[in-house]
């Protein structure tokens, strides 16, 4: 069982002095909000739910179709009498659509069956699923849970995110400048180096990237490219104190960077990261981002704050703000966006939370 990843906590003012008085190379514009033609419609009807009892939180979520997604982390069940039962609790929540179940992934040592929380999900398909509860992987197959402990040979602290190709092909990243390459049975880890923990992982057209951050970024960020089982060290222009949570892009047409705000540029090569000092998007600290495609992306953080870009536009759903949650996971498929984290009340009662989208 390995410690719950630590919270990490916006402080907008310093983090905004900071950035204006240092000097970088980074362009004053927003995140390009007219790149395209209005191609989605940006009206999601909005549902929140808390999920479990106190003690409760959600590290990560993956919407596989309309009708199927998860939520991952730690789910504390009702008792009988209305208490969170501290002797029995899940790690997982299940949606078909309309509700969330509450639900348990297996992890399988010495034919023995353990629970851990969990702190990534990762879905190629409603029957090919990939968890990590930890240091450790567990496939789901459609049929049967089977547990990897052979990447704990390779790696050192916890599985923050996966992304791969196939549950044959993937990636893991996590603390201590982390990241593993899982082909065809065997781990093989990738010199990145970094010790600063890993926070997010995404590729698409042969090319993957992982952004490492430390809390508010004051011990640096880290960006690389994956090729492999090798990694090169992108550019140091991103701004002198930003923290960085996530990475999304489409090849050769627009990178973005969340954390402190929102940075973009258009091709990879470039040195020149755009700012949105305006914050035309992501009003609060972003923990996470995720697309299909540049007219349907979807940004989450901190007071439940959820931004989507549809092609030409913005727009921020400032009505769901809710200064206790925390999203710390975003997904987006079709016409659903689900984002999952913490609900906490007077600093130490918290809860999962989850909000859907659908148009």
């Amino acid at each position: 069982m390995r410690k719950h990843k630590v919270l990490r906590f916006l402080l907008p003012a310093f983090i905004a002095a900071i950035l204006l008085a240092g000097g970088f190379s980074c362009s004053l514009t927003g995140p390009h909000n007219s790149s395209g033609p209005d191609t989605t419609s940006s009206n999601f009807t909005w549902t929140v739910d808390t999920i479990g009892g106190p003690g409760s939180i959600l590290y990560d979520c993956s919407v596989i179709n309309d009708t199927l997604a998860y939520a991952v982390g730690l789910v504390m069940p009702w008792d009988s009498v209305g208490r969170s039962n501290t002797f029995y609790w899940d790690n997982a929540a299940v949606w078909n659509g309309k509700t969330w179940r509450p639900m348990q992934v297996p992890f399988y040592y010495n034919g023995q069956k353990t629970f851990t929380t969990l702190y990534a999900v990762f879905a190629f398909g409603p029957n090919d699923i990939l968890f990590s509860g930890g240091g450790d992987i567990e496939h789901w197959n459609g049929t049967t849970f089977t547990t990897d402990y052979s990447v704990n040979s390779v790696i050192s602290g916890q599985i923050n995110e996966i992304w791969g190709q196939s549950s044959s092909d993937f990636y893991v990243v996590g603390n201590g400048g982390t990241i593993v390459h899982y082909l065809n049975g065997s781990w093989t880890k990738v010199q990145t180096g970094t010790t600063l923990p890993f926070q997010d992982i995404w590729g698409d057209g042969g090319q993957v990237l992982a952004v490492g951050s430390d809390k508010f970024g004051l011990g640096g960020k880290y960006l690389v490219q994956l090729n492999g089982n090798t990694s090169v060290h992108l550019d140091d222009s991103i701004p002198t104190a930003v923290s960085l949570s996530g990475v999304w892009f489409v090849p050769d047409q627009k990178y973005l960077l969340v954390g402190d705000g929102v940075l973009t540029k258009d091709s990879l090569s470039s040195r020149i990261w755009h700012y949105d000092y305006n914050r035309t998007a992501a009003s609060y600290y972003s923990f996470a981002i995720r697309g299909e495609g540049m007219d349907n992306i979807a940004i989450a953080g901190g007071y439940g704050d959820i931004s989507f870009y549809n092609g030409a536009h913005w727009t921020e759903y400032k009505r769901l703000y809710n200064p206790i949650d925390q999203l710390r996971s975003v997904s987006i498929k079709g016409n659903v966006i689900i984002a999952a984290g913490i609900r906490t009340y007077s600093g130490t009662r918290y809860y999962g939370v989850v909000y859907v989208g659908r148009r």
